[in-house]
């Protein structure tokens, strides 16, 4: 359905040639992400914009499982990113978040 539906979209874009592919099983290249979802809201979120757990303020989550969708390309340097981020974070506010 949704290759279909894409083509109608591409052709009805002006798009002259279309390649499809066939569609088959995740493999183990496939990126996980979403299952830790970062946000400010607790209610809609696991970890909070630094990475740190909503529940268990010193639980620290590092991965694309933070991240809410993929972007176009390989999330490795998006998530040495984060993980960068959240490791500056922690170090400048170790006090409060040591406890």
């Amino acid at each position: 359905f949704m290759q279909d539906k894409m083509e109608q979209w591409y052709r009805a874009a002006g798009a002259i040639a279309i390649q499809r592919a066939d569609i088959g099983p995740m493999t183990m290249s496939t990126h996980a992400y979403g299952g830790t979802r970062m946000g400010d809201n607790p209610q809609t979120n696991v970890v909070d914009r630094w990475g740190f757990s909503h529940e268990a303020p010193n639980l620290g989550i590092l991965g694309a499982s933070v991240m809410g969708t993929s972007g176009a390309h390989n999330p490795t340097l998006t998530v040495q990113a984060l993980a960068w981020r959240t490791a500056d974070h922690l170090v400048k506010n170790w006090k409060t978040i040591a406890g």
